[in-house]
């Protein structure tokens, strides 16, 4: 599944036959790692977000997990920040989405889900890293 492309790259991600994600980016430097376990990180009930990994593209990407939900909206701060579906992994109950950003970015993505009719919030940690923030506006 391709996870992001730019000028230069791409980065892609899939998982193999024993359920371990595994990501490789291609660029100016290349980069691949697969999970050391299956189902890692385990797929949350009845949802849930997990990251996944960071790719190094022309940006700072976050690969992420969206479990037994769909992501309908991000939010860096109080800015809308679009999230790019991947596709599907764990049977369908894992759908992986990337949000990129130009640089380090530390805080967390206020992510929007539905499931089953409802909504609901979860929120993407980030890190501690960088000038950028998002951090929740009250």
């Amino acid at each position: 599944m391709l996870a992001e492309a730019w000028p230069n790259g791409a980065a892609f991600v899939w998982e193999t036959s024993d359920q371990r994600l595994c990501h490789v980016s291609y660029g100016l430097m290349s980069e691949r790692a697969c999970a050391s376990n299956p189902l890692d990180p385990p797929v949350r009930t009845p949802t849930g977000v997990s990251p996944v990994a960071t790719l190094f593209t022309d940006g700072w990407v976050q690969l992420f997990a969206a479990d037994h939900a769909e992501v309908i909206s991000a939010t860096c701060g109080s800015e809308p920040v679009e999230v790019r579906r991947v596709g599907t992994a764990a049977g369908g109950a894992r759908t992986l989405y990337t949000v990129r950003f130009p640089d380090y970015t530390k805080g967390s993505v206020g992510l929007r889900l539905s499931h089953d009719g409802t909504t609901a919030e979860d929120r993407l940690r980030l890190g501690d890293v960088g000038e950028r923030s998002c951090e929740p506006v009250a």
